[in-house]
């Protein structure tokens, strides 16, 4: 399912192996914010559009040390997956060459005949606008692929962290072993959960000792 219970976790920082590559969104965000750029030089404002709106949602993600990361992780991923398939499609097209338009044989009546030429994919002689609509074309892809790469990994890292194994009641596990499974579940990498989960799991614990007390009225026994 496309909506999974990842709206409804706790925002907190990913598992330690999320955050290890954290420098490796940094460089996808760096190539999103120059994709952006060299899209609004070559007058793309649709692309540009889209190269915008998937930073500020990668900046979303990545600030405050990935809390929001386990939200929108999946999300990421797919809508990664959908630009990747439509920015690979030009890039293979047009990597041995573009095609431009050609206007030649003007008449005096106004009429002209429209040509196509075929340019190579980064032309000097072309001017600025034509080179940085060829490396938007060749970086957006790149910057896809490494969405759809880390968003994946890190949404497959939180879950198996997160999950309990098949077949086990994780809240009877946490009632009886109220202080070793935060610990185990720090020892795992998972940051902040240590302290949390011990509160939640003695406070169920606590609980569950308080339903076996004696609440009648006492009374005091007579010595003969």
């Amino acid at each position: 399912m496309l909506i999974t219970p990842d709206w409804n976790f706790p925002r907190a920082p990913p598992p330690q192996a999320v955050l290890d590559r954290r420098w490796q969104w940094h460089i996808m965000l760096c190539i999103l914010g120059a994709t952006f750029v060299l899209r609004l030089i070559g007058l793309d404002i649709a692309g540009a559009l889209l190269s915008g709106l998937m930073l500020c949602f990668g900046v979303i993600m990545v600030r405050d040390w990935m809390q929001d990361l386990a939200k929108y992780a999946l999300v990421y991923a797919v809508l990664c997956s959908l630009n990747f398939f439509f920015d690979i499609l030009p890039l293979i097209t047009e990597l041995g060459g573009r095609m431009s338009r050609t206007v030649e044989n003007t008449d005096s009546d106004g009429t002209a005949e429209v040509g196509m030429i075929n340019t190579p994919f980064f032309d000097v002689s072309k001017g600025l606008m034509y080179n940085a609509q060829s490396m938007s074309i060749l970086l957006s892809p790149i910057a896809m692929g490494l969405g759809i790469c880390l968003s994946l990994s890190a949404h497959n890292d939180i879950q198996r962290l997160s999950d309990p194994p098949p077949g086990i009641d994780a809240e009877a596990l946490s009632v009886a072993f109220p202080l070793q499974l935060p610990q185990a579940m720090a020892a795992e990498g998972w940051i902040g959960g240590s302290s949390s989960g011990g509160h939640g799991a003695r406070s169920r614990a606590g609980a569950r000792e308080t339903d076996g007390r004696f609440t009648g009225v006492s009374h005091k026994l007579c010595d003969h």
